[in-house]
């Protein structure tokens, strides 16, 4: 029996429509109910009962359904193994960046690995993307490693730290707090700051609890990506929170970074813990940690 009858059975019963299985399965209605058709034919009995509206199973649809649900997730699990073997073994490593990660690592360090690798490994960068995008292309083997912003799901994922340091504020030098050498949250009472939104950067969201705890009155605003954050911040006359990079690489005149002690950063890279990793893979790994950076 094809596999993907079975995968087309299981859109269905799942669905009960074959109009939204079609979408999903990216095939005509039409030919999704044919091949359902000849599917009950080959079983010898009725699978699907349509006759109420909604698709609804028949007894032995269900009992159909259970190991076709079971075949269908063996299957792919089965697939899955023998790709990640065949790109073990030819070297392809794919992987994925969250946003801004590269200002830390160079991405020409990418191609100084592809050029040096001793096990024939050639890395394959997927265009770049935030946390939660990242972190689903590993769950769903869209990816071996990702450059991941902490905390890093350690249920899920196995992680080696690359980088640790803290956040800094943007100040305008005429600000009260810009002749500091450093600070912390009980600082940014009465404050206005702007940081990147959690979608974008996972750290965000353990940023603003920890400026909550410390200072009640502090406002927090949130900006799509991290130039947006020193952009707003410098209209609204208000302070900015953006790691180490992108306080010295993007200075203008009359502004200055200062670290947040109790505010920290970092970022690692993670892969499935049920990944074997390969000789391909533990060199990669050994060669992004001479690039790991360590402030704290």
């Amino acid at each position: 029996m094809d596999s993907k009858v079975l995968r087309y059975f299981v859109a269905v019963a799942q669905s009960k429509s074959y109009a939204r299985a079609a979408r999903e399965l990216y095939m005509t209605p039409q030919g999704l109910q044919a091949a359902l058709k000849r599917l009950e034919a080959s079983v010898g009995t009725p699978l699907l009962d349509a006759q109420t509206g909604a698709i609804e199973l028949t007894d032995c649809g269900r009992i159909f359904y259970r190991h076709a649900r079971s075949l269908v997730r063996e299957y792919d699990v089965m697939t899955g193994e023998i790709e990640d073997l065949l790109r073990s073994k030819a070297g392809h490593i794919r992987l994925s960046a969250s946003t801004g990660l590269f200002n830390v690592i160079p991405r020409e360090a990418i191609d100084e690995f592809n050029a040096v690798s001793k096990t024939g490994a050639h890395v394959e960068l997927a265009r770049t993307l935030v946390d939660y995008d990242c972190e689903n292309a590993l769950f769903d083997k869209g990816c071996d490693f990702a450059l991941l912003n902490d905390p890093v799901d350690h249920t899920m994922f196995a992680s080696v730290p690359l980088h640790r340091d803290t956040m800094f504020l943007w100040a305008s030098e005429d600000s009260d707090l810009a002749s500091r050498q450093s600070v912390r949250c009980e600082d940014f009472e009465g404050l206005t700051l702007v940081c990147v939104t959690p979608q974008e950067f996972r750290t965000s969201r353990l940023v603003e609890r920890t400026i909550c705890e410390s200072a009640q009155a502090c406002t927090v605003v949130y900006a799509d990506e991290m130039i947006a954050v020193l952009e707003q911040s410098m209209k609204m006359d208000a302070y900015g929170l953006t790691p180490r990079t992108h306080a010295e690489f993007f200075k203008k005149e009359g502004y200055r970074g200062i670290p947040v002690l109790d505010l920290p950063w970092g970022f690692s890279i993670a892969y499935r813990s049920d990944r074997k990793l390969g000789p391909q893979d533990r060199e990669f790994i050994d060669f992004m940690k001479m690039h790991a950076t360590f402030y704290c």
